[in-house]
């Protein structure tokens, strides 16, 4: 399969990314947030598209004037392992990368192998354990890059 298209997010894709959201999150966040996101930092809130069709998406936000943080980065169940997250971590990271951001953090489940491998992959390393992070309990891993 080809490449998917990255883009800006535009307001028009809030409905899909939020049935991304359903799809891939035991808490998925509400489209009010991802509306929030959108507009507080749309340069860093990207979509991946094959065919006119939001396949995945990926926010951060900037923390500091050199530091960013991913809010969230999912992939719609029919497009994994195509290389959707990847090319949408490559492409946020380049465009950090030439905001001046200096590194990336994020939080991921412990369960989540295949995006710890993903994030590992990319180059974050494995820094520390948040207790009973999410709803559920279950406890996050924080990673960090080095851009």
């Amino acid at each position: 399969m080809p490449k998917p298209k990255i883009r800006e997010v535009l307001r028009e894709d809030l409905k899909q990314i939020a049935e991304i959201e359903k799809a891939s999150f035991k808490d998925p966040y509400p489209l009010s947030l991802l509306g929030l996101l959108s507009t507080l930092s749309p340069e860093f809130f990207l979509v991946a598209e094959y065919s006119g069709r939001i396949v995945g998406y990926a926010s951060a936000l900037l923390e500091r004037k050199n530091s960013a943080h991913l809010v969230s980065l999912a992939v719609h169940p029919d497009y994994r392992r195509l290389g959707v997250a990847k090319a949408l971590m490559e492409a946020l990271i380049e465009k950090l990368r030439a905001r001046g951001v200096k590194e990336i953090s994020l939080e991921v489940r412990v369960s989540n192998k295949a995006a710890r491998e993903l994030y590992k992959a990319l180059g974050f390393r494995e820094e520390g354990i948040i207790e009973a992070y999410y709803e559920d309990g279950e406890n996050a891993i924080t990673m960090r890059k080095t851009l």
